[in-house]
C-alpha cells in the first residue's frame, strides 16, 4: 500500500521571505516607471513615430506648427472628414478675399477619430502660433475612443492626467508609457539609427500641403480622392452605420454617460484652452452617406461654440469616395456651403486685436 503524500501544506518558500520579495519587485517595478517617466527625449523624434503609417499627417503637423514660419490665422482641426473634404488653399483664398487681407489656413486634421488627439493638436498650435484666432473642429455622431496615436504623441503628464472614472482606455496608454519613454531616449540619442532626425528634415511637404487631392502613403499606397464608391456599397455601408450607431443620438442613461466620458471631456478641454488664448472654436459636422439628422449630441457642442451641420450635402452617391467621406468632387460644394455658414462667425479675423487675455 502506497502512502500518500500531501504537498498542498508544504512550504516552498517561508511566507516571510515570499512577502519581502513581492514588495522587492513591486519597488522595483514602481522604480523602473518613475525612472522611465522622467527619462528626456526630443519630441520631434516623438512625432516622427508613425511617419510610416496612414498617421503619417502627425509628422507633417508638428512641422507646419514649429519649423514652418507661415502663420496660421485659421486651423482645421479633427479627423479624417475635415482631411478629405476641406481644401485650406481654397478656404484661405476665399477668406483673404472676403477680409482683404492675408489669411493663412492650415489643415491640421489625421485620420482616425479621438478628441484627446485633436485638444494635443489644438493645444500646440495656440501655445505656438498667438496670431490663430479661429479653430474649425470637426464633429462626428459619436466618437468616444482614444485616438490610436494619442499614446505616441501626449506628452506623459498628458497621458497620467487623462479622465481615469471611467477611461476603459487609460491603463492600455499607462502601460505604454515605460517603453514608449525608454524608445524616445534611445532614438534621440541615436537618431540615425532609427531613421529619425532631432533637426528639421528637409522632405517637409510644404505650407500648401493640400490634403483635398490625391497623394501616396508612405508605403506606397495610393490614396485616391476621385474614387467614387459603388452606390449599392454606399447604400449597404450606411445602412450599417445607422445600425451600429443606434438611429437618432438619445440622452443616455447614467451608466453609459459615465462609461463615455472621452469625448465630452476633451472637448472641454479643447474650447478653454483655445479661450485661454483667446481662439474661437466653431464645430463644423460632415454627414456620412444618407445620414439621417440628429445623430449626434447638438445641444452639447451648441452651448460650447458655434456648430455648422451640412447635412443637406449627404445625399450625392457620386460625391463620396466611401459612406463616411466625400470625395474630390464634392469639394467645391462644401466650400461654398463652408464659406456662407462661417461668414456669421469671422469677427475674430475682422477684428483681431480686440481680445484681451
Amino acid at each position: 500500500m502506497t502512502a500518500e503524500i500531501n504537498t498542498f501544506e508544504e512550504e516552498f518558500i517561508p511566507r516571510r521571505r515570499a512577502w519581502l520579495l513581492l514588495a522587492l519587485f513591486a519597488i522595483c517595478f514602481i522604480s523602473y516607471c518613475v525612472l522611465t517617466y522622467l527619462l528626456p527625449h526630443n519630441r520631434y523624434v516623438r512625432y516622427q513615430q508613425l511617419a510610416d503609417s496612414d498617421l503619417f499627417r502627425s509628422r507633417w503637423v508638428y512641422e507646419r506648427i514649429h519649423y514652418d514660419k507661415t502663420p496660421i490665422d485659421v486651423a482645421i482641426i479633427g479627423s479624417s472628414r475635415l482631411e478629405t473634404s476641406v481644401s485650406a488653399p481654397t478656404l484661405e483664398r476665399e477668406l483673404s478675399e472676403q477680409l482683404g487681407r492675408p489669411i493663412h489656413v492650415a489643415n491640421l486634421a489625421i485620420p482616425e477619430e479621438g478628441r484627446n488627439l485633436h485638444y494635443l493638436v489644438a493645444r500646440e498650435l495656440v501655445e505656438n502660433h498667438p496670431e490663430t484666432r479661429v479653430i474649425l473642429l470637426s464633429v462626428v455622431e459619436r466618437a468616444d475612443v482614444s485616438h490610436p496615436a494619442f499614446r505616441y504623441l501626449a506628452n506623459p503628464v498628458d497621458l497620467l492626467r487623462a479622465p481615469l472614472f471611467i477611461n476603459h482606455y487609460y491603463f492600455l496608454d499607462a502601460a505604454f508609457l515605460p517603453y514608449r519613454q525608454m524608445s524616445y531616449f534611445v532614438q534621440t540619442l541615436f537618431p540615425a539609427w532609427f531613421g529619425v532626425s532631432r533637426a528639421f528634415r528637409k522632405d517637409y511637404m510644404g505650407t500648401g500641403f493640400d490634403t483635398t487631392y490625391s497623394f501616396y502613403l508612405p508605403s506606397g499606397k495610393l490614396v485616391d480622392r476621385y474614387h467614387v464608391m459603388p452606390q449599392d456599397k454606399l447604400e449597404a455601408n450606411s445602412r450599417q452605420m445607422i445600425n451600429e450607431l443606434g438611429g437618432t443620438w438619445r440622452q443616455p442613461s447614467r451608466w453609459q454617460a459615465l462609461n463615455f466620458p472621452l469625448e465630452q471631456e476633451y472637448t472641454k478641454r479643447l474650447v478653454d484652452v483655445a479661450k485661454k488664448h483667446c481662439v474661437e472654436v466653431i464645430f463644423v459636422r460632415l454627414p456620412f452617406y444618407r445620414s439621417p439628422p440628429h445623430m449626434y449630441d447638438e445641444a452639447f457642442y451648441r452651448d460650447l461654440g458655434p456648430l455648422l451641420d451640412a447635412e443637406q450635402l449627404n445625399n450625392n452617391p457620386q460625391t463620396y469616395g466611401d459612406a463616411g467621406h466625400f470625395n474630390r468632387y464634392e469639394i467645391d460644394l462644401v466650400s461654398a456651403w463652408l464659406k456662407e455658414s462661417i461668414n456669421p462667425y469671422l469677427s475674430p479675423l475682422k477684428t483681431p486685436a480686440s481680445c484681451s487675455k
